[in-house]
């Protein structure tokens, strides 16, 4: 996966994202993103998933990020793959507040997170 780091810096990139807003994403830390797109690490099979999920919202294949063979018969331009922000997926946090509420969520126990949903449930 030589190049594995610099098409997903690509993508990244394309997106307007930063090393900590794709981190959120996929559920590592910003220095782990840093690791994988300068090669002094790769993801394992878990978070290549992940990102499969979180770029085939944009048509990217997962072929395209670790097989060099296919990335080089495909001179793909990321911009053309990336949606604007208006599309995305609800499932991807779209502003600072929203990954904010994501992250204290995700921290929350089980029961607390009930108790949080059970709240906004009345206000609606």
């Amino acid at each position: 996966m030589s190049n594995f780091g610099t098409r997903l810096k690509e993508f990244r990139d394309a997106r307007g994202w930063s090393q900590e807003r794709l981190g959120f994403e996929l559920e590592v830390t910003k220095a782990t993103i840093s690791k994988w797109e300068t090669g002094r690490a790769e993801p394992g099979l878990g978070n290549l998933a992940k990102i499969r999920r979180l770029y085939a919202l944009d048509g990217l294949t997962l072929d395209y990020l670790i097989d060099d063979a296919v990335a080089a018969k495909s001179h793909v331009d990321a911009s053309r793959y990336v949606r604007d922000a208006a599309d995305e997926s609800p499932r991807l946090a779209q502003s600072q507040d929203e990954m904010a509420l994501l992250t204290r969520f995700r921290a929350l126990s089980s029961s607390r997170r009930r108790g949080l949903l059970d709240f906004l449930a009345e206000g609606t």
